[in-house]
């Protein structure tokens, strides 16, 4: 009976070793890297371009959606606020004491020219089906169609801030984690702005102290971004860019966006990131 103990005893004790044994290496699963904790996932993230105006009655209920789905999907999301396309919407009424600020960037007049968006607002989900703009009621079905992708690639951001000069150098690294295979892509790389208070339409109201969200500021390296030269299975760039914000901005809610983009006419979005200006 002694003995039957101890073997039983012995059992246990082998099982629960084992059990608890840790993973030394990560499991590495197509691109998607598992540690024992889980916390090593690349995620496919979402850049969110939303279409929208300041003298849009209808555009802060796109915002809004475009909120809800941040709380929804958390950092899986990159919003971004282009106040571009419809003129009636977007210029600024100068000397009318109320909507005299202008939103507009170059390229994202450039982006509204190039992908035509229906009205406003309307977004495009990590650029989807061609860059096709769709309103607001449907895109979370976009995201839910890619959400759970494998990314190609990963994106890293650094950041450094020089309060005197107002100038911030990002840093950035992609790497390929599968074959991009047969198609072209670029590094694109935004500036945007959050909580900026200023005039907004909302239906029939005008608001004075509005918080718009997410604004695009300006594209750091040019309007259509630079080629990357290799998509091969772990294959690296690291570019570094500096740009000096403007004196009205607040450097604190300023945020550096960089995306991978299938070159045109697909444009499609296949990995993204944001980092804080001042981080």
């Amino acid at each position: 009976m002694k003995q039957i103990t101890q073997t039983i005893a012995l059992i246990i004790i082998t099982s629960l070793f084992y059990s608890c044994d840790k993973i030394d290496h990560p499991l590495q699963d197509g691109n998607i890297i598992v540690d024992d904790g889980d916390t090593n996932v690349v995620k496919r993230r979402i850049l969110m371009e939303e279409f929208t105006g300041h003298f849009c009655s209808n555009c802060p209920q796109g915002a809004a959606e475009m909120q809800r789905l941040v709380g929804v999907y958390g950092d899986q999301i990159i919003p971004v606020s282009l106040h571009a396309g419809n003129i009636t919407f977007n210029a600024p009424h100068t000397g009318s004491g109320s909507y005299e600020t202008d939103f507009r960037t170059p390229a994202g007049n450039d982006y509204a020219t190039t992908f035509q968006p229906f009205g406003l607002p309307s977004g495009m989900v990590s650029r989807l089906n061609g860059a096709t703009a769709i309103p607001f009621a449907q895109w979370e079905s976009e995201i839910i169609s890619i959400k759970d992708t494998p990314p190609l690639a990963e994106i890293t951001i650094e950041t450094s801030y020089n309060t005197t000069t107002r100038k911030v150098t990002a840093d950035i690294e992609t790497e390929w984690l599968l074959d991009g295979g047969s198609d072209n892509y670029k590094l694109q790389v935004y500036i945007i702005e959050d909580h900026i208070i200023d005039w907004q339409l909302d239906g029939s109201t005008d608001v004075p102290d509005y918080d718009h969200r997410h604004v695009l500021r300006g594209a750091i390296n040019t309007t259509w971004g630079e080629a990357i030269s290799s998509t091969l299975p772990g294959s690296k760039d690291n570019k570094s860019y500096t740009y000096t914000l403007a004196g009205n901005w607040n450097e604190d809610n300023c945020e550096i966006v960089a995306f991978i983009y299938k070159e045109g006419p697909n444009y499609e979005v296949i990995q993204a990131n944001i980092h804080h200006v001042k981080e």
